[in-house]
């Protein structure tokens, strides 16, 4: 008999998995008011782009090289926007990022997938003690109190805060050590579960924790499964709720 461990505690990422943005269409929208119109393809090849390379020179949106958060995300506001408006001056770009960098604190960029309230709501009522992993920067208690869901939420644990981001397993451990710190109980890794959008750093940084994972891929089939089992992939947060709730009502004991 292999006994299946009932959970615990349940974590989240926020961004793509809880939480969405078009993000073509707000830097598109703030760029126009001050005059600069953009491709909105182009704008997300380059966002994309730029993302990548910034991580890579200041990991952890410039936490350890000196840069800092914001001045992490005012360069890639200019970059973007340098890339289709070459002549365009820096004090301009600078009320651009200023602009974006607000707006993406609030909820006014950032939008609730549908079933969020309805499963965090339903955990909450199962007793389960849940909690956040993202890797963001410290705006995120700001956006979760303004979406209206930080009170779900046991701890909100960023890789900004903490200076260390996904896959990392310190930053798993760290929940757990959160959960213990706040509800004087012991979680062990079997008993948690983490839910995210990203194969590598919420699914497998997860797993390599020893946590058990589900992966949230909304509408979409960008998952390698040879990475994940097609059982803990899921396409919205109510099919993801469905499940879960047969984990928690069935005998916990299978053959």
């Amino acid at each position: 008999m292999i006994k299946l461990v009932r959970p615990r505690l349940i974590t989240f990422d926020v961004t793509g998995t809880l939480l969405m943005t078009k993000l073509e269409e707000y830097y598109a929208e703030i760029g126009s008011q001050h005059g600069l119109s953009v491709d909105s393809r182009k704008l997300a090849r380059s966002f994309k782009n730029n993302f990548h390379r910034l991580s890579l020179e200041h990991p952890i949106y410039g936490k350890h090289t000196g840069i800092g958060w914001e001045n992490w995300w005012r360069q890639i506001v200019h970059n973007v926007f340098k890339d289709q408006h070459s002549s365009v001056s820096d004090a301009t770009l600078d009320k651009v990022a200023n602009n974006l960098i607000s707006c993406y604190g609030t909820s006014m960029c950032w939008h609730k997938y549908p079933g969020t309230i309805e499963l965090l709501e339903y955990l909450q009522k199962r007793g389960l003690i849940l909690g956040v992993i993202s890797n963001f920067d410290e705006r995120l208690e700001a956006i979760l109190e303004d979406t209206r869901i930080r009170f779900y939420f046991s701890f909100v644990l960023t890789s900004y805060d903490f200076g260390v981001e996904k896959p990392d397993t310190s930053i798993f451990d760290e929940a757990l050590r959160l959960t213990k710190e706040q509800h004087r109980i012991d979680v062990a890794p079997q008993e948690a579960i983490h839910i995210g959008d990203s194969v590598n750093n919420d699914y497998i940084g997860a797993k390599n924790s020893n946590w058990n994972a589900l992966l949230i891929q909304h509408d979409s089939d960008t998952t390698s499964e040879k990475k994940v089992p097609t059982e803990d992939v899921f396409r919205n947060l109510r099919d993801l709720r469905i499940h879960l709730s047969t984990l928690l009502n069935r005998d916990m004991q299978c053959a």
